[in-house]
């Protein structure tokens, strides 16, 4: 079978991001607390939108696509009321503005084409970085404008949301999943510990998959499949959970690899699953299964190899 890729790590934060948006109730979070800052739309509301649109080159004679992040329209009875658009940023991105705009362009030009009504696009920067952002938040700020034609010049100004450093009680306005991610990113230094709170989640596994992502920790990759059975079974999930079961897992990891290396030695010295066995004080049939695997990573003896063969 052939070995599956991996993906960048930019796109697995880019999609962990997305899946977990694009839930209504989290869309709709999002845009009232942080985007409108009162509340303007109702998850009910909410219908997905395009994310991608074309555009033409300079030379118009090609045409390339533009992906939107997350869309969603805002509808009232049947009609379109308000589109927004949501983008996920872990860099700082100096032409921002110029981007949005574009994206900004193609849902009103799409208006014109299809002859829709009219009705707004609103679109958000959801900026993740370590780093505060420093670069252009309009258009303004992005050309070189020249000062007497300053009053002529029509600017246009994105709507940055800068995630790890939004106040604790700007934070606390969030009902949704998001809160967890956006204390996440807030607490970088682990004052909060997030890991003991008791805070029910309704979309465990994309916050799971969030956390194996941006962490860089595999253990949550079990935890994503306990959270999911937990939610088969009508179990409520917590954030402490997903924490605990990772903490779980590390530790069964740590009891393994040890077992291992005391194996390995004895194996080295000829020892059988026998007396290995009675040695350690441990299953007869568990020590030969894991001997078994040793074996098999004659003459090398890579512990990494051994500890992912037996646990596959």
């Amino acid at each position: 079978m052939a070995e599956e890729k991996m993906a960048a790590p930019h796109q697995q934060k880019d999609h962990v991001e997305k899946t977990l948006e694009c839930h209504p109730d989290v869309f709709a979070d999002i845009s009232n607390v942080l985007i409108f800052r009162k509340k303007v739309i109702r998850e009910e509301q909410l219908k997905d939108g395009p994310t991608e649109s074309i555009y033409k080159t300079d030379d118009a004679r090609t045409s390339k696509e533009q992906r939107r992040d997350v869309a969603k329209y805002v509808e009232n009875a049947g009609i379109q009321m308000i589109f927004v658009g949501m983008e996920n940023q872990s860099g700082i991105d100096k032409d921002m503005a110029i981007r949005v705009m574009g994206y900004d362009y193609a849902t009103y030009r799409s208006q014109i084409v299809s002859g829709e009504h009219r009705y707004p696009a609103i679109s958000a920067v959801l900026y993740f970085g370590e780093e505060r952002w420093n670069a252009a938040r309009s258009l303004k700020e992005i050309v070189d404008l020249p000062e007497e034609l300053s009053d002529q010049f029509v600017d246009y100004r994105i709507n940055l949301i800068d995630i790890p450093r939004l106040p604790k009680e700007e934070r606390e306005k969030l009902t949704s999943d998001f809160r967890v991610i956006a204390d996440y990113f807030a607490d970088r230094d682990g004052k909060e510990d997030q890991s003991r709170s008791m805070r029910t989640l309704k979309h465990p596994v994309e916050v799971a998959d969030f956390f194996r992502v941006f962490t860089g920790d595999q253990r949550f990759v079990e935890t994503m499949e306990e959270a999911e059975k937990m939610e088969q079974e009508g179990r409520v999930v917590r954030v402490c959970d997903l924490f605990d079961k990772a903490e779980a897992r590390g530790r069964r990891e740590g009891e393994i690899r040890k077992l291992i290396q005391q194996i390995l030695k004895k194996v080295q010295k000829g020892q059988d699953s026998h007396a290995i066995a009675e040695a350690l004080e441990e299953d007869e049939s568990y020590i030969l299964n894991l001997v078994e695997v040793i074996n098999r990573h004659t003459p090398d003896y890579n512990e990494d190899r051994i500890y992912k063969d037996f646990c596959k």
